[in-house]
């Protein structure tokens, strides 16, 4: 049972790693959006075609690497295709992708908090609050990203910078949450309530 709950809760805590890289690539090209040429779009889309290959190859390299019991528990897989996928139709279709930015972004959001909604339910196991907390800014990002893929905004400037602006306070909230699972977690906490 040990064993388990300390496979668990590495695997956790290992997502949370890989997610600041994520999270600090969104960041940089919100900052970017921000204070943007106006070609900029186009040429982020590029970019992401790279990173979005790079990353799907990656994700997809690590999740062959590790045992089949982590596998279990591993979602790099399924994240190297999207990634992988992803970065092949940025080099294809830049202008569909230009077009439906809004809707990326928003999907992008809402995907990956649905993913931590579900991390936040099995830390419930091992946590008394944190997953209360990790539900409940998860379900605020859910929200952030339906708002941007709504895109109630017809002026461009305003969507430019509320765009920014929601993914940066986003991933935020998505770094709060991997710092308070990785110094607050840990495998004992189930065995000690057990007893």
């Amino acid at each position: 049972m040990l064993l388990e709950n300390k496979t668990i809760v590495e695997n956790i805590k290992k997502s949370c790693k890989e997610s600041f890289i994520a999270s600090f690539l969104l960041i940089v090209f919100a900052v970017v959006l921000l204070i943007n040429p106006e070609n900029f779009m186009s040429s982020a889309i590029n970019v992401f075609g790279y990173i979005g290959v790079f990353f799907g190859v990656l994700n997809i390299v690590f999740y062959f690497r590790i045992s089949k019991e982590k596998r279990l528990y591993s979602t790099n897989f399924r994240n190297g295709l999207l990634l992988f996928l992803s970065g092949v139709i940025a080099f294809f279709k830049t202008d569909i992708l230009t077009d439906m930015i809004t809707i990326i972004i928003g999907g992008y959001l809402i995907f990956r908090n649905v993913d931590r909604s579900n991390m936040a339910m099995t830390l419930q196991s091992y946590t008394k609050r944190t997953w209360i907390f990790i539900l409940i800014t998860s379900m605020i990002n859910i929200l952030l990203g339906l708002f941007i893929t709504i895109n109630p905004f017809e002026n461009w400037v305003s969507l430019k910078t509320l765009l920014a602006i929601l993914i940066m306070v986003s991933e935020g909230i998505i770094i709060i949450q991997n710092l308070v699972i990785l110094l607050g977690v840990h495998p004992k906490e189930k065995i000690v309530e057990e007893k």
